[in-house]
């Protein structure tokens, strides 16, 4: 929510739940509320929970102005705007909205210029999706495409390289030069990427495992190899 109000999002009216417990955290948030002319309210904790359509709303919630999905054309100005290659995290038919929430709050820590997802088959930004990133999704532009196909396709077009975690790869995400413009694809939770995704990805890549777990959830997964792109970016030597 602070996030949002940082991030400039047009809000409707901030309602606060009338057993809230003041705290500095919420009174910074009613400064920049009443500081941006957002409407303050005080609401039962039941409403509140009702509105949220969930229960950990922590006592206050903001009412925002629908989101404005980016496109790929902007997601790509962006990263020619600082001057440096492009980099995309795209997410094929994630359903739980934790792990999206958490892949957002990592592709943004990691200074991904967008995040590409389909309009059907994946958990939506709800707000448990948008509470799981930690204000992440506020800061990041988000292209809700009709397929990712159709994505992937137009992103290998730009000269993006698209890559994908996948446990049954043969070459280890650490050996492999994942420097330049990249498109970094998760996928599902239970089944990964499709077939139709694997063949559309110019190289696949496996995270080493050293334990007897066979594989990582999707969010971690996806987590790690977003940062290994930030390392081998930066130059940082490795183990």
């Amino acid at each position: 929510m602070a996030e949002a109000l940082a991030a400039g999002r047009e809000a409707r009216r901030l309602l606060v739940a009338d057993r809230a417990r003041p705290n500095p955290e919420l009174r910074a948030i009613l400064a920049e509320a009443r500081r941006r002319g957002v409407a303050v309210e005080t609401v039962a904790g039941d409403r509140l929970a009702r509105l949220a359509g969930f229960d950990g709303h922590q006592g206050v919630l903001l009412e925002v102005e629908p989101r404005r999905w980016a496109d790929l054309a902007e997601i790509l100005a962006r990263a020619a705007a600082v001057g440096h290659d492009p980099f995309v995290l795209l997410l094929e038919n994630l359903q739980d909205p934790t792990n999206f929430g958490t892949l957002l709050r990592a592709a943004e820590a990691a200074g991904v210029d967008g995040v590409v997802f389909p309009e059907r088959g994946a958990a939506p930004l709800s707000a448990s999706a948008v509470k799981a990133s930690a204000g992440a999704s506020e800061h990041l532009l988000m292209a809700r495409v009709e397929t990712l196909g159709h994505a992937m396709h137009d992103l290998k077009e730009a000269g993006l390289l698209l890559v994908a975690a996948d446990q049954e790869a043969t070459t280890i995400a650490w050996d492999t030069n994942l420097r330049g413009p990249m498109g970094l694809v998760v996928g599902s939770e239970g089944s990964g990427i499709s077939g139709a995704t694997r063949r559309r990805c110019d190289l696949l890549v496996r995270l080493p495992m050293a334990g007897h777990v066979a594989s990582l959830n999707a969010a971690t997964a996806g987590s790690l190899l977003l940062f290994e792109v930030v390392r081998q970016r930066l130059g940082v030597a490795g183990g």
